[in-house]
C-alpha cells in the first residue's frame, strides 16, 4: 500500500509488470481476508499510475472490478467501465488474456446488479465473441449469464449467438450450455408460464450452482412482461381477468400490479378503468420532435463521431507500425520478384 502511494509515474512506467503482479497478490489476499474495499484506492491509485490514455485497459482493471463487486461499491469500477477500450497496455509482454475477459465479465456483472441489462449483455457478448482456439470457462459462465440479462432487457434474438463467435466457443457452449439456458429464448418465443416455471423447478439446482438465481427470477418477471407486450399487438381493449387468465397469473390483483409497473415504466401505454375491470392499450405518444429526443440523438452522434476518430487513429498507427508494413511487403506480388540492377 504505501510503495504504491508513495509512487510516480515515471517510476513505473518502464516496468508495470511488477507493480500488476503486487496488485493481484493484494487483490488475492483481501479477497480471501473478506477485506475487498480496503483494496480499491490502492488499485485506483495504481491504474492511475498505469495508464498511458483514458482508452488503455490493465490486467489490474479486473482486479479493480472483482473488488468493487465483492463489496457492492460500483462507482469506482463505473469511472473505468463508462470509457471504451481502444488500447491495452501489454505490461512488457506479461499482460494475460485471461484479464481481458475478466474484465469485461466482472463489468458485465457490475452492470447486471445496477440493472443496465443492455450494457451488461454487451459486456458478456465481447467476452463469448474474443477470438479464440479453445474455450474459457470465463467465456461459458459469460454465455449463462448473457441469456438471462438479455432476455430480462428485453430482446429475445432468434441466433443466439453473434455469427462472428470462434465456432470453438458455439461448439462448446452448445454442448455445456444448451438444455439449461439457450433453451430459455425458446420458452420466452413460444412458451407459456407454466412451461417457464416448470423449466426453472427442473434445472433450479444447476442455476444456483452457477449462482444466477437472482438473474433466473428476474427473467421471470420478463416472462410475464413479455407475455403482455404480446397481447398489445391482439388486443386494444381487454378485461383484466381475461389478461391475468391469458398470461397465467394467480389474480387480477397481480395483473393490475404488472400493468402500473410496465406503464410507470414506459414499457406499453395503457389506461385501466377500475370500474369496469378494463385495459385500454393505447399508441405510442412520443413525439419525435420532443427536447428529449432530441437530445439522445445528439448524444448518439457525438458517440459515433468518437468513435469515428479512434477508429481512424488506430487505422493511422496500424498502418505506420513496423509489423504491417512487414506483412503488406511479404504480400505484395513484387515481394519475391528479383530486383533489376540499372
Amino acid at each position: 500500500d504505501t510503495f504504491i502511494q508513495t509512487s510516480s509515474a515515471e517510476q513505473v512506467y518502464y516496468l508495470p509488470q511488477y507493480l500488476c503482479e503486487i496488485c493481484h497478490v493484494i487483490t488475492e489476499r483481501l479477497r480471501k481476508e473478506n477485506r475487498a474495499r480496503v483494496g480499491i484506492p490502492i488499485l485506483y491509485r495504481a491504474i492511475e499510475l498505469l495508464r498511458r490514455e483514458p482508452g488503455q485497459l490493465l490486467s489490474i482493471h479486473s482486479d479493480l472490478y472483482q473488488l468493487c463487486l465483492l463489496c457492492q461499491w460500483f462507482e469506482p469500477a463505473l469511472t473505468y467501465l463508462e470509457t471504451d477500450i481502444i488500447d491495452i497496455n501489454r505490461e512488457n509482454g506479461k499482460f494475460d488474456v485471461k484479464h481481458l475477459l475478466l474484465s469485461y465479465y466482472y463489468g458485465g456483472m457490475i452492470y447486471a446488479c445496477i440493472k443496465q441489462f443492455d450494457r451488461a449483455a454487451n459486456f458478456f457478448e465481447n467476452v463469448i465473441t474474443a477470438p479464440a482456439t479453445a474455450t474459457s470457462a470465463i467465456a461459458v459462465e459469460a454465455y449463462k449469464k448473457y441469456v438471462l440479462v438479455k432476455l430480462i432487457s428485453g430482446t429475445i434474438p432468434t441466433n443466439h449467438l453473434p455469427t462472428y463467435t470462434s465456432r470453438n466457443v458455439q461448439q462448446t457452449i452448445k454442448s455445456l450450455c444448451s438444455t439449461q439456458y439457450t433453451e430459455l429464448f425458446n420458452l420466452f418465443n413460444n412458451g407459456t408460464l407454466t412451461q417457464f416455471d416448470e423449466f426453472v423447478n427442473r434445472h433450479r439446482d444447476q442455476y444456483a450452482r452457477d449462482r444466477n438465481l437472482g438473474l433466473i427470477k428476474q427473467t421471470r418477471n420478463a416472462f410475464i412482461c413479455n407475455s403482455i407486450q404480446q397481447l398489445t399487438k391482439t388486443f386494444l381493449t381487454v378485461s383484466l381477468k381475461d389478461l391475468a387468465n391469458r398470461v397465467q397469473l394467480q389474480s387480477t390483483n397481480e395483473a393490475e400490479k404488472y400493468l402500473i409497473d410496465m406503464i410507470e415504466n414506459g414499457q406499453i401505454f395503457a389506461s385501466i378503468n377500475k370500474k369496469d375491470g378494463m385495459v385500454i392499450f393505447h399508441g405510442s405518444p412520443e413525439r419525435f420532435d420532443a427536447n428529449n429526443m432530441l437530445a439522445k440523438l445528439q448524444d448518439e452522434t457525438e458517440k459515433r463521431m468518437q468513435a469515428e476518430k479512434q477508429l481512424k487513429e488506430l487505422e493511422r498507427q496500424i498502418s505506420l507500425s513496423k509489423a504491417y508494413i512487414q506483412r503488406t511487403q511479404q504480400s505484395s506480388p513484387y515481394h519475391d520478384r528479383p530486383k533489376i540492377l540499372n
